[in-house]
């Protein structure tokens, strides 16, 4: 009966779960492809503005170019891929936004730097080697439009450090602490052996569905080690045993709840 249910619980999770293989293999394939359709791109503009790409300078922009496009395009999964795993709180998420998005503008600059001044040093640059004044030219437009950001930049990651200690020194809510005993919080071997055969979603823990001998079922019960019931989520009292616990249900990371620090109930007694 308990084995009916596992098999039928796993079923439903890989049907429920939709950051799996395909979803991961989607996204190679639009890395695969942006880099694919941003060299044709680049290689065609770049032909129309000074001919077949030849010399360091127009390599050097076609390369700045294409890399640098391709970067920008990444910047999305980089963010989704954050928010599926959710390790970041409220101002990592800020900081990781304001330095992705500081990255792009210092991209996009060069990339506009590279183009202008090769349109102007267009007939310069056909002769062998690398003009000196192509590359000053640029780096220089560059690192002067650059200043300005790294001071906006610097400003808002100071807004960002003094917004988190204000927040974390004031007082506000806490997660709630009660002490039940450790051997009424220890699964059965069973569920222990399939919780081990599941990735954590947390450190060292797994988030579940409990479901109890008397046909009830506890949402977002944290289970430390797949042995350890050590808290659960938006419940006031640990009204159950862990022994009458017959069937867990393992959550994936899309399906933590968002974290409310007052909802926690912290179940070893330690504060």
């Amino acid at each position: 009966m308990i084995q009916n249910s596992e098999l039928r619980t796993q079923k439903s999770e890989r049907k429920s779960d939709p950051f799996q293989f395909t979803f991961w293999l989607k996204w190679i394939l639009l890395f695969a492809g942006a880099f694919t359709v941003s060299a044709a791109l680049w290689t065609l503009v770049l032909e129309r503005l000074a001919g077949t790409i030849r010399g360091e300078e127009l390599s050097l922009t076609w390369s700045v170019s294409v890399f640098g496009s391709w970067f920008l395009i990444v910047i999305p999964f980089m963010r989704k891929k954050e928010r599926i795993w959710k390790r970041l709180n409220v101002d990592q998420e800020k900081a990781v936004d304001a330095w992705l998005t500081a990255m792009g503008f210092f991209i996009g600059f060069l990339i506009a730097s590279c183009f202008f001044w090769t349109w102007k040093y267009r007939d310069a640059i056909a002769a062998p080697g690398l003009d000196g004044g192509w590359i000053k030219a640029v780096f220089g437009t560059w690192l002067a439009g650059v200043m300005p950001l790294l001071v906006l930049l610097y400003r808002k990651a100071d807004s960002i450090f003094k917004n988190a200690v204000a927040r974390q020194n004031a007082e506000g809510p806490c997660f709630r602490t009660a002490f039940v005993a450790r051997d009424k919080r220890l699964l059965a071997e069973g569920l222990q052996a399939r919780l081990r055969a599941v990735p954590p979603v947390l450190q060292d823990g797994h988030l579940v569905h409990a479901h109890l001998a008397d046909g009830r079922v506890i949402p977002h019960v944290f289970v430390l080690g797949a042995s350890e019931v050590i808290g659960l989520y938006d419940q006031t009292v640990m009204d159950f045993e862990a022994s009458q616990i017959v069937n867990v249900e393992p959550l994936g990371p899309e399906e933590i709840p968002a974290y409310e620090e007052a909802l926690w109930l912290r179940l070893d007694g330690r504060a």
